[in-house]
């Protein structure tokens, strides 16, 4: 490799660092610890000398090099003459050097224990869910204000909004319950065919869809579409300043932005629940008289004499307060987004992860609270 940097010793005081050829981050170029190294060896230099020879093109590779040969120089109280220093460089390594985020992490870091670790994740989560609370609380307040009178939501965006979570997911939950239904009326089958008890696929199905399938599968497809779509939606508008020009404007953001797409969410969740558990009878219905000797009018009084409102009512039940925390969760998350594209993909991935998360969260507490209530 031809030589673009060399260190010569003018006399006993003097080091002379002579640049010269192309530099470039895509080559190989001296280290500059080389260099450090060579004239910290010698105690009785206190001077260096720059000098550029036949400079040919450089890049970030050279600024680098240079702001390590400084820095080293500078902390060893070693005097630096860069009268020769190009000006194009010399403005680069100032801005670089007087840059207020240039920070250099320390050489060694004690790495953490499992228990830190721990303790830090409970933290984090103790946090989250304290600044959460905190946003309910206050999408609460402002529901009770709405209900009141004191609150008022823009019609036409209401209406919006009532389209995009109800009507236009109709295709998505219809195409999943259905699925779901006929994949669980068809396992049933594969074992409950073993024992000539075939009748009872529809109280699997039924039961099953109306209290738990229902409103988990229609709480887990809104958590990916609408609990994403309101934090991207919202992210975006928090990366082009638009929340700051409403509160600016003195508009309340929380009731603003937050409050209709929660209410539109939690009103249309038990709707969508209700079609969610019927389609999935209808995919169960389908799977059961293709594979057995099952018929429509005996399927169907099956499930109507197995399913009781108490089953109906716990799905409906528990769709309003899945519809709640999608929305509730997914506003906040955007909310928090910073002020750049990334954070947009990243706030709406947190959402959907913590929307699903709380989802099977809420419907264990459920479970154990039906059972101790025997319903």
């Amino acid at each position: 490799m031809t030589k673009i940097a060399e260190l010569k010793l003018e006399n006993k005081n003097i080091a002379i660092i002579s640049i010269s050829g192309t530099w470039s981050i895509y080559e190989k170029h001296p280290h500059a610890e080389e260099f450090i190294e060579t004239i910290l060896s010698k105690p009785s230099i206190q001077k260096v000398d720059l000098k550029f020879v036949d400079l040919k093109s450089w890049d970030s590779a050279l600024i680098n090099f240079l702001i390590h040969i400084l820095d080293s120089c500078e902390s060893k109280n070693l005097t630096i003459n860069g009268d020769n220093v190009p000006s194009g460089i010399r403005r680069l390594i100032e801005l670089s050097r007087t840059s207020p985020v240039r920070n250099t992490p320390p050489a060694s870091q004690k790495k953490s224990t499992m228990f830190e670790s721990i303790g830090c994740v409970g933290l984090l989560v103790f946090f989250n869910l304290r600044t959460f609370l905190g946003f309910v609380g206050k999408l609460l307040i402002g529901i009770v204000f709405f209900i009141g009178g004191k609150v008022k939501i823009r019609g036409r965006e209401f209406a919006v909004v009532l389209q995009e979570v109800g009507v236009k997911a109709l295709p998505i939950v219809f195409l999943i319950s259905f699925l779901v239904g006929f994949i669980i009326a068809f396992v049933s089958v594969l074992q409950l065919s073993q024992f000539g008890a075939n009748i009872y696929v529809a109280n699997l199905v039924g039961i099953s869809m109306m209290r738990e399938m229902g409103c988990i599968m229609t709480g887990i497809i809104m958590s990916g579409r609408t609990g994403a779509a309101f934090a991207a939606t919202i992210g975006t508008m928090m990366v082009n300043d638009e929340v700051d020009a409403l509160q600016t404007a003195g508009f309340s953001i929380i009731n603003f932005l937050a409050l209709p797409r929660v209410i539109a969410l939690t009103l249309m969740m038990p709707l969508l629940c209700i079609f969610s558990s019927f389609i999935g009878i209808l995919g169960g219905l389908c799977a059961a008289i293709s594979t057995t000797n099952l018929t429509i009018v005996r399927y169907c009084a099956q499930t109507a004499n197995v399913v009781c409102l108490n089953d109906f009512f716990v799905g409906i039940i528990k769709s309003c307060f899945f519809g709640f925390f999608i929305a509730a969760i997914g506003c906040q998350k955007g909310l928090q987004c910073k002020r750049s594209a990334e954070d947009v993909g990243l706030t709406t991935t947190t959402a959907v992860v913590t929307s699903i998360t709380a989802i099977i969260v809420m419907d264990a507490i459920f479970a154990v609270i039906f059972s101790l209530l025997e319903i």
